[in-house]
């Protein structure tokens, strides 16, 4: 099952969007700001929530997506999420939250009003009496897995991270497969080759295993490789696989640009293999590498996010070139502009 689309109304800094989304590589550009990251933990909680009978309590799965959104964004009320309060009309004072799955079967309209008392009221519309969690993954821009172990500590403990910093952790700690399909097999083949090993996770540890060299830890290791490596291990444990949705933040944080294109064979891999995925990111090698090498059967999308007076948009085409509000772009031609002024003195 794919996201379809989602839709926001006075959440943080979105007045109001729709964004429509591919069933296979779905990209976030846009400056700083613009909603990128809060995009992606919204799809993931809406994923991660399930429906809970909750005695006296109509709220169901819409309560358990405020808690993984709390948890995901760290904020403690639902009116810390609403937009310029102060600036909307009172007769609009409330937060619209909606995510479709691509067969319509479940989506969730969450509106939060103020009252005089400064309760919070919550109205649900939408089949999502028998929700399942759907299978996804979050990848965040901080390596996670060099302080492998935390994970255990986190409900007893005042740890300074958000949650998704520890479901990487927890999700990637789990036990191998016995058995991963061919398309699943290729993709680790594909990683271990660039890599130049296996990931291996022992007595709470990860090393990348290479023949003749040994086990060399994860702490050990160049960023770009630990990166990848964390992917492999996701694979290895069954997180991502056919149906699953992979959010991944920042996917070139650490990354050395010749490392970049073979990311990109990874992801157009798991395209192929049926893994929907969601990504933020501020580099033009990414972005590019992606429009270069994606075939004609790649299911691919841009989707620009821009401010336009004090709200973001968004604007979605299949060809990075042709999205008019490239953050990327522009300033990659405004950096042109300032060498061509340099040499001509």
């Amino acid at each position: 099952m794919a996201i379809n689309s989602v839709s926001l109304e006075n959440f943080t800094v979105f007045e109001k969007i729709n964004i429509e989304f591919c069933p296979g590589i779905n990209v976030f550009i846009g400056e700083n700001g613009t909603g990128k990251t809060h995009l992606l933990k919204v799809l993931y909680a809406w994923c991660e929530s399930e429906t809970h009978d909750i005695p006296d309590v109509e709220l169901n799965s819409i309560y358990e997506f405020w808690n993984k959104l709390f948890s995901y964004l760290q904020i403690t009320h639902p009116q810390k999420f609403m937009r310029d309060l102060h600036v909307i009309d009172p007769d609009k004072k409330h937060l619209n939250i909606s995510v479709d799955t691509r067969d319509g079967s479940y989506y969730v309209s969450i509106i939060l009003t103020e009252t005089d008392t400064d309760d919070t009221i919550f109205h649900m519309r939408g089949d999502v009496s028998n929700k399942n969690a759907l299978p996804s993954i979050f990848i965040p821009a901080k390596d996670m897995l060099t302080h492998s172990g935390i994970e255990k500590d986190f409900t007893k403990r005042n740890l300074p991270f958000d949650t998704t910093l520890i479901d990487i952790l927890n999700n990637a700690g789990v036990s191998t497969l016995k058995e991963l399909d061919a398309e699943m097999t290729a993709v680790l083949n594909t990683i271990a080759k660039v890599i130049g090993g296996k990931v291996v996770y022992s007595n709470n540890k990860y090393f990348i295993y290479r023949e003749g060299i040994g086990h060399v830890e994860f702490a050990l290791e160049a960023e770009g490789y630990k990166k990848l490596g964390l992917i492999y291990r996701l694979i290895e444990t069954g997180e991502i696989k056919k149906g699953s949705i992979l959010f991944w933040d920042e996917p070139e944080a650490n990354l050395n640009p010749k490392l970049i294109p073979h990311l990109v064979d990874i992801i157009l891999e798991l395209e192929q293999a049926g893994v929907q995925m969601f990504f933020a990111t501020h580099d033009y090698f990414f972005a590019k590498f992606l429009e270069v090498r994606k075939k004609k059967n790649t299911s691919a999308l841009y989707h620009a996010l821009h401010k336009e007076g004090n709200s973001v948009l968004c604007e979605s085409n299949k060809d990075f070139e042709l999205l008019e509000n490239n953050s990327i772009i522009a300033q990659s031609i405004a950096l042109y502009k300032e060498e061509v002024e340099k040499v001509m003195g």
